[in-house]
């Protein structure tokens, strides 16, 4: 059970990270609500929100590093409603804006 749940989860996170919600993780997993939270906070040491977040920013720098699509298609592609609101997660997570990164991974190969 603990792998297929670890499956669920890796696998949503992977691929649904842009629209996931909480709701639709639980019935994947078939478990109420708190639950899935608290088997996110043991697996994985997060939040719904955090691990969403981390699965948002983790793709983003992908396409950051490896595509010419602009800040405000790559904060749409990975589920921000805008780019205001990605730069601003991107900015908390990394220290630097999303265009920044982009610089600097760039120079440094990617």
């Amino acid at each position: 059970l603990a792998d297929a749940q670890d499956f669920i989860l890796e696998e949503s996170f992977l691929y649904d990270y842009p629209t996931l919600t909480l709701e639709q993780l639980a019935d994947r997993l078939g478990l109420s609500v708190r639950q899935t939270q608290r088997l996110l906070q043991e697996r994985h040491g997060q939040t719904f929100l955090q691990k969403r977040s981390s699965a948002r920013i983790s793709a983003s720098e992908i396409l950051l590093a490896y595509t010419d699509k602009s800040i405000e298609e790559i904060a749409l592609e990975v589920g921000y409603s805008s780019s205001e609101h990605f730069s601003g997660a991107f900015r908390a997570f990394h220290g630097m804006s999303p265009r920044q990164y982009r610089k600097t991974s760039r120079q440094s190969g990617g």
